[in-house]
Parts: structure tokens; sequence; C-alpha cells
């Protein structure tokens, strides 16, 4: 057998799938675990004691759990309504106005938590707030102070889609937007606008 016959097709192809099989174990198999370990009738995690679904029973009466939840779902909410109003108000910026001060900074800050690590990005932000409370009193750690880091991630997500739509759509649509009555926002009072 030559050397080329064993390193042929076949055995890349179960090298590539042995390698697809170890990272979709190396991802998935701790998630079963804790699915498994969720039926445990022991309350040490590590010891298994037989299956039990007494856990599932308590979980309504949990008062920390269900506070957990909604406050979760709060900031979920928030935080997809902050980030599609400021994101669209980053992406018009950055697509119709081509030429302002600072453009280059405006867009590097909105990009930043794109190419960062979440930890960093984390990290500076509770340095900052604490940094900001220590100074101004103001904002105590809590809800508010999620919602901005969730905000500050979710806007620059929701930025680069919105921009790439923008730049993608047709300026005819608002050519025949001014024909029906649609008035340009490029003056600063009323009065003036053309």
């Amino acid at each position: 057998m030559s050397g080329k016959a064993f390193f042929g097709s076949g055995f890349s192809r179960g090298f590539s799938r042995a390698w697809l099989l170890g990272g979709y174990l190396f991802l998935y198999l701790p998630i079963v675990a804790l699915v498994i370990y969720s039926f445990n009738d022991s309350p040490i995690p590590n010891v298994w004691a037989g299956f039990t679904l007494k856990w599932y029973a308590a979980l309504p009466g949990d008062r920390e759990m269900i506070a957990g939840l909604w406050l979760s779902l709060k900031i979920a909410f928030l935080t997809a309504c902050g980030s599609v109003v400021l994101g669209t108000l980053a992406a018009f910026a950055l697509v119709k106005y081509r030429r302002f001060g600072g453009r280059t900074m405006f867009s590097g800050m909105v990009n930043a938590p794109l190419v960062m690590p979440e930890v960093i990005i984390g990290l500076s932000l509770l340095l900052m707030l604490v940094s900001v409370q220590r100074l101004l009193g103001f904002p105590e750690r809590g809800m508010l102070t999620i919602w901005f880091g969730h905000l500050l991630l979710g806007m620059a997500y929701a930025t680069v889609v919105v921009q790439a739509r923008l730049q993608d759509l047709n300026p005819q649509l608002e050519e025949a937007a001014m024909d029906l009555g649609a008035r340009p926002h490029r003056c600063s009072t009323r009065s003036r606008c053309r």
C-alpha cells in the first residue's frame, strides 16, 4: 500500500469527521450533562442519588429564581428595543452623512464591541461605572447597569445590520417619498425647509 493511498481522501474524510465529532462533543456534552443532572435527587451536584422531578416541582415556588427570570426578560426586552433605536440612528448617521467631524472615531466606537472580547468589555464597563458612581453617586449597580452593558453590545450588532440594509436601499425610494410629500431633513427650522 502506498503512502498516497493511505493518506488519500478516505483518511482525510475520516479525520475531518472525527474532529467534527470531537468539537460537537466538546460543545454539547456539558449541556447534556447539565440536563441529566437536573433530574438528580441529591442536593450535591456531582453525586448521583437517583432520578427525581422534585427540583422542577419546586421551581415555581422559588421566588429568587422567578425574580431572576423576570429581570432577565425585562432586560432582554429593553435591550432589544434600545439596540434597534440606537443602532438605527447610528447606522443612519454613518450612511446618510458621509462627512462629519469625528466620523472615523464614531464608527470605531460603534464597531469596537464587535471585535473586543466580551470579558474585556464587561470589565471596562464595570470599572467605568464604579468610577462614575463614586464621583456622582449614580448609577447604582443593578438593572440599569446590566442594561447598559447589554445595550452596548446589542447596539453594535444592530448598527452593522441596519447599515448594510441602508447601503443597499434604492435612493429612488427617497425621491419617490419626496414626490409624495415627505420633506428632507436638511434645515434647522420648519419655515426654512424646502
